[in-house]
């Protein structure tokens, strides 16, 4: 049996994706381009996946997480995509992912057993972009997703991208309360969001009573669920020219927010850009 912690988080997730990709894929269907999903942490392409592992950076236990199972629904998407790449850097799950060319004979299903960024950098400059239009499926579990990625792929002008964001699983954790933070976890805020702005904007300086000197400063935390979407939904803005208005919140049983999940697209055309908002909306009623 899986693990609580995909939840009922995980299928809101899926439900969106799902009808992004349906929607997607009826309004280019008469288009010239070849369709291209780029499904960045697959697994195994199952809904249950039996993993032992501790996320990175993140104080939480061990667990058996459940899988994304979003290759599958790209799969069995109608009329499918031209092409699929399905990374995964474990060599086992991508050895796994092999079975859906056998389960999905008619899809021209591509395996990438690499580390999900260098593999992503290769297809934006391998692709002639000008032929070709695609989505982007970024489903990390913590900051694995370095921000040069997403500037390749804003650089396709080409790609849709939704992009799960773990603003409470892993931004606000390395957000430490004192403003103390190790070295390595500070490189991979910075790795994460493009910027060193976010020393800035969730903290700031006060000035605390003080017994012997009158008063001193003192470094306080300011970062609530609501400040950190729009820090990350600012940042996507400064390369996407098409960034949907709110993030879908993923929370917890107490409501408290694990993950946002983000719309962009890389097109600039005003005619792209009015097709994907409104799919985007659509997507996230669901």
């Amino acid at each position: 049996m899986a693990h609580a912690f995909g939840g009922v988080w995980t299928e809101r997730k899926l439900s969106v994706v799902r009808r992004y990709l349906e929607m997607y894929a009826q309004a280019l269907k008469n288009q010239a381009f070849q369709r291209v999903y780029i499904d960045a942490f697959a697994g195994t392409g199952d809904r249950t996946d039996k993993r032992r592992e501790t996320l990175p950076l993140l104080d939480l236990p061990d667990f058996d997480a459940v899988a994304k199972g979003s290759a599958r629904i790209a799969l069995e998407v109608d009329p499918p995509f031209h092409r699929y790449v399905l990374i995964e850097r474990a060599t086992r799950r991508a050895s796994d992912l092999s079975g859906l060319k056998s389960e999905f004979p008619s899809r021209n299903i591509e395996i990438v057993n690499d580390d999900a960024n260098d593999a992503i950098a290769a297809l934006c400059k391998q692709i002639n972009w000008r032929s070709t239009r695609g989505v982007v499926f970024l489903d990390p579990y913590g900051l694995q997703v370095t921000w040069g990625t997403l500037v390749g792929i804003a650089g396709t002008r080409a790609l849709d991208v939704w992009v799960l964001f773990p603003s409470g699983m892993g931004l606000n954790r390395l957000l430490t309360k004192s403003g103390d933070i190790p070295q390595e976890w500070q490189e991979t805020l910075d790795r994460s969001l493009g910027t060193k702005e976010w020393r800035s904007a969730f903290y700031r300086t006060e000035e605390a009573p003080d017994l012997f000197e009158g008063s001193r400063s003192k470094t306080v935390k300011d970062a609530n669920p609501m400040k950190l979407e729009k820090f990350y939904l600012d940042r996507l803005r400064t390369i996407f020219p098409t960034v949907m208005n709110a993030s879908v919140r993923l929370t917890n049983s107490k409501d408290q927010t694990m993950y946002l999940l983000c719309f962009a697209c890389a097109n600039p055309s005003p005619k792209a850009k009015a097709l994907t908002t409104k799919l985007a909306g659509w997507a996230t009623k669901a």
